[in-house]
């Protein structure tokens, strides 16, 4: 039975062609001013085209989420509201796609990379002491950053 239950885990974290990823993570029990955390880890690998990775971290200190993918036609919308907590997303191909908002942030980072043409990155982080890299290699790509 529990084999069962890591081979489905799995194929939600790690998806093929025209698959989608949505995996919710969700600290607790954060209160009076604790600044650590369950120090979580997500991580979502996909590779084809068409898929879609949708990821939220919130209330999860100390936390790490990463996506990549690797094809065309991706997608990845990700939320993230943790201090001291970073993104890396990683899209390695043609017309993929990333929204990534990170909010209620201190001490925190996002990194977007796309390798590739037609890949666009729309970024907004409302956080304090904290920084947004997008890089972006190719051509036709589009990338909006905000800070708040």
């Amino acid at each position: 039975m529990k084999l069962i239950k890591v081979a489905a885990f799995a194929a939600i974290v790690v998806s093929g062609s025209a698959l989608a990823g949505l995996v919710p993570q969700y600290g607790g029990g954060h209160g009076g001013g604790n600044t650590t955390g369950p120090e979580s880890t997500m991580s979502i690998y996909q590779y084809g085209g068409g898929n879609l990775a949708t990821a939220l971290q919130s209330d999860a200190r100390q936390s790490d989420l990463t996506i990549k993918q690797y094809g065309g036609a991706n997608a990845a919308d990700v939320g993230q509201g943790s201090d001291s907590s970073t993104i890396d997303l990683l899209q390695n191909g043609y017309a993929n796609n990333a929204t990534i908002d990170q909010w209620n942030s201190k001490n925190s980072d996002v990194e977007v990379r796309q390798f590739g043409a037609s890949n666009g990155a729309l970024v907004n982080q409302s956080a304090s002491d904290s920084s947004v890299t997008v890089h972006q290699v190719g051509f036709g790509n589009n990338a909006t950053a905000s800070q708040y």
